[in-house]
């Protein structure tokens, strides 16, 4: 039997990773609005750690960053100085994806000599790792697409990296949860509405990776109407309705499916109010509203970087919050016992 001293490290353990994951998705998404991610042309497994240190290096790697699309048809006039400035959020979210890979690999391995697992535990972990390294191979796999003819990363690559790193820090939360001795409180119709709102927040997930891959962002118009400016959509007539490829379509998708989210969790909410899990409930039903305004406002202001960045901060939060009420409102007994 796992001592509780012993839970306390690896629930610690847990949560710093899930702290590194998140913060490397907002810097991901920081790499995507400052159209940093197609600057490091090279996937280096082991090596590629240590920047550039001086002039020389500086140029080398300017060169061989010339020599694909983005650079020949979009940045043709940059220099050195500019790219310098790009190159540093794709390092930096690279450093990060090493840095997370030695947080968990590293603690792992000692918990598991030390015999502080029983054999589920080390499954679950394991699968974790398995996690962590196809989101490793999703990143490359997503910019591999842009370094060819057409210097943009393909929207449904960018949206799978984006839901399998969601789907990471879920997984990671819910193992927290299972080394806390939080008490659970089974209610099958809540535990149902939060899978359905788990669901319906993927699908937003996956549309705001779509909007973000094809800058469908930029599309509102600058003398929008008050209902296309707050639902996102207005009547046109058009006969190349395409919920996959076309930008307008999902931009307008987005904002519209937000109030289906924003209704499952009202709806959430009127079911907790008289239970233990109250504070949570509502506290999803605030961030939903605060998600809900931060996406009309990062359109209104053309995709500012701090206000888009907020927007995917809170979707984090949102999302791990569900989790929680769908844990606690769950009949299985804990993962980690």
């Amino acid at each position: 039997m796992m001592k509780t001293a012993q839970k306390r490290i690896i629930r610690n353990w847990l949560y710093s990773g899930l702290l590194l994951v998140a913060l490397m998705v907002i810097i991901g998404g920081i790499t995507r609005l400052t159209h940093s991610g197609l600057s490091m042309v090279e996937w280096r497994l082991i090596g590629g750690a240590i920047p550039p240190l001086n002039n020389v290096q500086w140029q080398e790697i300017f060169e061989k960053y010339q020599q694909f699309p983005e650079y020949q048809k979009i940045n043709t006039s940059m220099q050195i100085a500019e790219f310098k400035v790009i190159f540093f959020w794709e390092y930096l979210h690279r450093l990060l994806g090493r840095l997370i890979g030695l947080v968990f690999i590293i603690p792992f391995v000692i918990f598991w000599i030390k015999k502080w697992l029983n054999p589920k535990q080390k499954k679950q972990l394991l699968i974790l790792l398995g996690l962590g390294a196809l989101q490793g191979f999703l990143g490359w796999f997503m910019v591999k697409s842009g370094l060819k003819d057409i210097p943009a990363v393909s929207h449904f690559r960018l949206a799978i990296h984006l839901v399998t790193a969601f789907g990471l820090m879920c997984y990671i939360y819910w193992l927290i949860l299972s080394f806390t001795e939080a008490e659970k409180r089974t209610n099958k119709i809540i535990n149902k509405l939060s899978q359905y709102l788990i669901i319906a927040l993927l699908v937003q997930i996956i549309y705001g990776a779509f909007v973000a891959g094809l800058k469908a962002g930029y599309l509102l118009p600058a003398n929008a109407e008050f209902f296309e400016s707050v639902f996102g959509y207005s009547l046109r007539n058009s006969n190349d309705f395409n919920l996959l490829n076309n930008s307008f379509d999902i931009q307008a998708f987005h904002r519209l499916f937000a109030w289906v989210v924003f209704a499952i969790t009202l709806i959430i909410f009127n079911k907790t109010r008289k239970t233990a899990l109250a504070k949570t409930g509502a506290l999803v039903l605030g961030l939903t509203t605060l998600q809900v305004i931060l996406g009309i406002s990062t359109l209104l202001l053309r995709v500012q970087i701090h206000t888009a960045t907020t927007h995917q901060f809170i979707a984090i939060i949102l999302l791990l919050s569900v989790v929680r009420i769908t844990y606690l409102s769950s009949e299985k007994s804990r993962l980690g016992a």
